[in-house]
């Protein structure tokens, strides 16, 4: 069995919304001026607010771009108005209100931004291309969390930050419990789950959880495997990616996203500026997503994207061998 560095504890599967849940609870007992803004849709732990925090509740309907618009003049009168919403409806939909409203005036406004290819309300919600739309805005923080303990982190990071911040509530199975309860998250900072000495998987979100799998995997090939975490796209840890390319030769990313313009590409352009490394991206291959609801079609979906740990390990060997070719 693999070992893993400090802070480090896999468990039982859990959903990260949980953790987001219970730092948004804790976020607006803190600060009286936290607003939930609604749009036609639920909030993490809703019935826990609807009974204690109605009157902070702003229900906007299915009207995104009003509601970005009035999260921007909220934020500008010194509230700090937290939107949720799937990311194609609460993101997309309202992408020049959230630019010119919001991002251009850097105002305190959170969005929750649910994407991911496992949705189960068919393609249209179920959006992998909204992710990296995002990453061309100045001014916007990104997140995208490992775990319901880092997601609670995150969230409790992103409630404390002045600025735009969106922190992605991925649809996917539950991951792994991937922290302890002391893992120091900081936003901008990847955090090393194992060093390993011939590759390393830079993943987000869910697919920590299958390259944690693939670890064990490779493994059995005499393979020593290293996982990085980069939850947080923008901005990206630079030092922490060059360190990695410095110590196996050999990075893979893995995402529950399109592979166009997220954490492949952007993982990509850091290395060509900074250390040439053979690479292999691991995402969404220039498609749309698809709904799966029940078990089985999710399955589907792991062997349709090539998403599994099998899938990871295939993608690792294959960029060990880009390496020593290389060589």
């Amino acid at each position: 069995m693999a070992t893993w560095n400090e802070h480090v504890a896999i468990g039982r599967p859990a959903p990260t919304v949980k953790g987001i849940g219970r730092a948004m609870k804790a976020a607006f007992l803190k600060d009286p001026r936290a607003l939930a803004i609604l749009e036609d849709m639920q909030f993490p732990e809703i019935e826990w607010f609807t009974d204690n925090m109605f009157d902070r509740m702003i229900e906007c309907g299915i009207a995104e771009q009003n509601g970005a618009g009035v999260a921007a003049a909220l934020a500008s009168e010194g509230f700090i108005p937290v939107v949720n919403n799937f990311l194609f409806a609460g993101m997309s939909r309202a992408y020049n209100q959230i630019r010119q409203s919001i991002l251009v005036d850097r105002f305190n406004v959170k969005f929750i931004a649910r994407e991911g290819v496992w949705g189960e309300v068919g393609i249209s919600h179920a959006t992998i291309e909204g992710w990296g739309s995002l990453r061309v805005l100045p001014n916007l923080v990104m997140i995208n969390p490992a775990d319901a303990v880092e997601a609670e982190k995150a969230t409790e990071a992103m409630m404390q930050y002045l600025g735009p911040v969106v922190i992605k509530q991925e649809m996917s199975p539950d991951p792994f419990t991937i922290f302890s309860e002391d893992y120091p998250f900081n936003i901008g900072k990847a955090y090393s789950l194992r060093d390993g000495k011939d590759a390393t998987i830079i993943a987000a979100g869910y697919l920590v959880t299958e390259a944690v799998k693939a670890v064990d995997l490779l493994e059995k090939d005499g393979l020593d495997v290293g996982v990085l975490n980069v939850s947080t796209l923008k901005p990206i840890d630079e030092e922490a990616i060059v360190a990695a390319a410095e110590r196996t030769g050999a990075i893979v990313t893995a995402e529950n996203s399109s592979d166009i313009n997220g954490l492949g590409d952007a993982v990509a352009c850091v290395l060509s500026e900074k250390l040439p490394t053979p690479l292999v991206k691991v995402g969404v291959e220039d498609e749309f997503g698809q709904s799966g609801l029940i078990t089985p079609e999710r399955d589907e979906l792991m062997e349709h994207f090539a998403f599994s740990a099998a899938d990871l390990a295939v993608s690792v060997k294959e960029c060990i061998k880009k390496k020593e070719r290389v060589r």
